[in-house]
Formats: C-alpha cells, structure tokens, sequence
C-alpha cells in the first residue's frame, strides 16, 4: 500500500459499519487521516502483530515429533512441534510448508489418534499430549443458502430453544423445530423456507425471487408472531453476531458461541447470512471460532492447524486471528500455522523455515527455533526478520 500512487480507503469498519469512503489519497496522506483505521498502519512504528510469546524449551519433552516424512517434495528424518505453543512453517512458495502441515503433521496426528498410521510419516511421537485435531480450511461451510453462521455454530439451536420456551409459544403448542427454516410445521412451505423462489426463464438464466407467501421470511405466520425480547425468529436472525451478543446475554452456551466469533473478528455478520455470500476467510474464522469453543472447555487439549489463515488480511483482522490463537494456547491446545506473512511469524514461539528453494530445491528444514534464532540463519525467511526486527516491526 505504502507503494502504491493512491489509496481508497473503505470503512471506517466492517458489514453494516463500512461502506463509506473514509479516505482517497496517496499514502501519506491516508496515513496522517485520523478516521482511517488503514492508515494506522501505513506508519512504520507500528506493529502488525502483537503478542506476547512463550518460551520454548528445545530438550523438554513436551513435543510433537514426526519421523521419516517424505511427501512430495519434503524429506525430513525428524522435525518436532512444541506442545501448547504457536508454531509458524514459513519459506518460499513451493517449499514443502503445506506438504509438510497436512501430508504430514495433519495425517499423522489424526491417524495416530485413530490407532492407525499414515503413509507419509514412518512414526509419530507424543500423541499423549493431545485428545483431538481439527484443521481450519477455508472450504465453505455450506453450499445452500439454508446455512448461516448460526446454524453452523450450534447458536441456532439455542436460539429456537429459547422462543419455545416462551408462554405464547407452548400455547400454540410450537417446540422448538417448529422455529427451524428446515423443518415443516414451522417454514413457509411455499418457499420450503428459503424466503425465495427460483423461477424458471427458460432461454433466460433462472432468477431467484422474494417469496410472496411470506415476504422473505421464510416462516409461517403463526410462528412469526411468536416473540422472544420483543423480536421475532427471523429478526434475530437478522442481527448481526455483535448485535445479538449484547441482547442475548444466555443460555450460557449461547453467549460463549458469540463471544467465540465476535473473538475471531466476525462481530460484523448477520446471523442468518447465507453460507454462499461468505469469503473462505470468513469461513476458515467461524471454523476457529468453532475450534475456540472446543478448545476452551477445558476437558480435552487438541491440535488445531491452519494454511495460512492472515493471507490477504487487513492488519486489524491479523490482531484478532493472534488473539484467537492467544484464547487457545490459554486453554492448553497446540497451534500450528503454515503462513508468508513474516510479520506474523515474528508473533510465534516456534518457527520451522522450509526451503531453501521451491520445488526440488526446497523440502528441507533450513531454519529453525524462536523468531532472533531464526533471522540468524541463512535464507530469505531469515533475511527478511532480521529487517523486521532491526526496524522494530516484530
């Protein structure tokens, strides 16, 4: 940004806060405009990434260890992970890092969990510090517009619980599936509860439009007319995450799911948005989210990895990725992230730096140890976090 002739800023924040032109000018001048949350960052003082990171012991054995891994370009007769540390594979595209994260540590964990092996990894050590995995994709959580970030989150189920649970409701003798767009009894069945109809255009492409039975609410009336805080079903499902976490204050689960997303940035969408409008980032977000409140509970300690998960961020949003990971390491899980951005690798307690090449000139472990240790060695990664700590950026 900070090369570019001009830049248009968009915002101040983000869903139903954004939209506005905070800013249009080169860069200098967007950086010195005080409603410009973009131009915070375009000064050089200023860190991308904050975080506070954890000391890493190399002769203790609370380790991930990975044996003879050899998939497609990775050949490696060792390489460990640090247990209930933020670890970062970074090095050139091309250079082995998602090989490395799902061929190899993703497999083998899940295998190993499972009682099995897998094929690319002769042994995996350590898996007594871990109960489960999970790897955060940026694949979508739904393909039909049926599913939204409250149904993916479980937060629906809640939510319908509490409007049956409402006098006017079991007078009607309404339960909680009967506040389900899914379930017949309770949708619009002109519609099936898609609060849209595709019609037909034959040499035409086929267009969706408003249902007319219910007006795009997707319910029936009698179920519409049951309220719960003076709102009906398909206005809450309007409400945006951080919305809803100021109104809906329980059941207990309900609150710690939206204080999950509102943790990984995603305060800002609807409840009821369509999966098919959301980006992969936002999906890979509510996966983490999703994670958060698994590997919060307390009962159970998990790996949970993620292919480069800021790519493509506003900074902003990386802090609340950090953060994410933070509430994580706090409940004793083990991060590992395969990431380009060096300005967020300079946040991890472990980096293993892949490379030196792409291709058949990478697959190896070229560097590795805490962020000084690292920018010590040899290679481009290494080169780049000595510039970043000598400017103070990491």
């Amino acid at each position: 940004m900070r090369r570019a002739d001009w830049v248009i800023d968009i915002g101040p924040g983000a869903g139903r806060d954004g939209g506005r032109l905070v800013a249009s000018a080169p860069p200098a001048e967007v950086a010195a405009h005080p409603e410009s949350l973009t131009g915070r960052y375009l000064d050089h003082g200023r860190k991308r990434a904050v975080r506070e990171r954890r000391p890493v012991t190399p002769g203790s054995g609370r380790w991930i260890t990975l044996v003879d891994v050899a998939t497609h370009n990775v050949r490696l007769d060792r390489v460990a992970f640090p247990v209930d540390r933020l670890t970062c594979i970074t090095g050139v595209s091309g250079s082995g890092k998602s090989s490395l994260l799902h061929q190899g540590l993703a497999a083998a964990v899940r295998a190993g969990l499972d009682g099995g092996r897998a094929e690319a990894v002769g042994r995996v050590e350590g898996l007594g510090h871990l109960d489960w995995v999970t790897v955060v994709d940026q694949d979508p959580i739904g393909r039909t517009p049926r599913s939204n970030p409250a149904t993916y989150t479980k937060a629906f189920d809640a939510i319908r619980q509490l409007f049956a649970g409402t006098a006017e409701a079991r007078a009607r003798g309404l339960t909680s599936s009967s506040f389900s767009f899914n379930s017949e009894g309770g949708r619009c069945e002109v519609c099936k509860g898609y609060g849209r109809r595709l019609v037909e255009m034959h040499f035409l492409p086929d267009v969706w439009v408003t249902c007319d039975a219910c007006d795009g609410r997707r319910f029936r009336e009698e179920v519409l007319e049951v309220t719960y805080q003076g709102m009906a079903v398909d206005q809450v499902l309007d409400l945006t995450v951080d919305e809803a976490a100021e109104r809906l204050t329980s059941p207990k689960t309900l609150a710690t799911t939206l204080r999950a997303m509102r943790r990984v940035g995603l305060g800002y969408l609807q409840l009821g948005q369509s999966a098919t409008e959301l980006s992969g980032g936002e999906a890979q977000r509510l996966k983490l989210a999703s994670a958060i409140m698994r590997g919060t509970r307390g009962d159970s300690h998990g790996l949970v990895i993620l292919d480069e998960p800021v790519t493509g961020l506003h900074p902003a949003n990386v802090q609340c990725m950090v953060d994410a990971f933070e509430a994580l390491l706090a409940g004793g899980n083990t991060v590992v992230v395969a990431e380009h951005d060096l300005h967020f690798a300079g946040c991890a307690d472990w980096i293993l730096d892949m490379g030196p090449g792409a291709g058949v000139e990478g697959g190896r472990l070229v560097n590795q140890g805490g962020v000084r240790e690292v920018a010590a060695g040899e290679g481009p990664t290494a080169r780049h976090l000595r510039r970043l700590l000598e400017t103070g950026q990491v």
